[in-house]
């Protein structure tokens, strides 16, 4: 072996294209698998049904106390945006069934996250923070038609956006 040889990087080895394919489908298939309980807690939490206990851990329930305290104090007391022009922030946010999703993903995240070590912080503020602040504060969001927040003092009363309308199989 020349001197050149020994200090020529590894080339990586390449998965063969049967490989890559059933990796790839693995990963759709996880994917798909995730929306779909996704989609059923969404649809569990618009429509009034409370959420199940999973049958391995339990981490699945929707504990609505534990959330009201964790956004309290760990999104709320935290963030500081100016709240004016189209931003808009419901201080009863838990009567908003989108924001009470979408919250609850966000606790779910940073339960898992936030013990890491190194910029596991910092991803979970790039990664699910940052995206879960603009749907919920955006002109279209979750809180754009609520007539309580903090510069109406709630002068019309408080009544979350609907949500999507559904209907039964028949």
């Amino acid at each position: 072996m020349t001197m050149s040889d020994a200090s020529a990087p590894e080339e990586p080895i390449q998965p063969s294209g049967e490989r890559l394919i059933a990796e790839l489908c693995a990963r759709v298939q996880a994917l798909e698998a995730w929306r779909t309980h996704q989609s059923d807690l969404l649809d569990e939490l618009l429509n009034g049904v409370p959420v199940t206990e999973s049958p391995d851990d339990g981490e699945d329930e929707l504990d609505i106390d534990a959330l009201i305290v964790w956004v309290h104090d760990t999104i709320a007391s935290m963030i500081a945006r100016p709240l004016r022009g189209e931003l808009t922030w419901c201080p009863l946010w838990w009567e908003h069934p989108e924001a009470v999703f979408r919250l609850e993903a966000l606790r779910r995240a940073w339960a898992e996250l936030a013990p890491e070590p190194g910029a596991a912080m910092s991803i979970w503020i790039r990664d699910h923070l940052d995206p879960c602040l603009r749907e919920l504060l955006t002109p279209l969001g979750t809180f754009a038609d609520c007539t309580h927040n903090e510069r109406y003092r709630s002068l019309n009363g408080h009544t979350p956006i609907a949500t999507l309308p559904t209907r039964t199989p028949e």
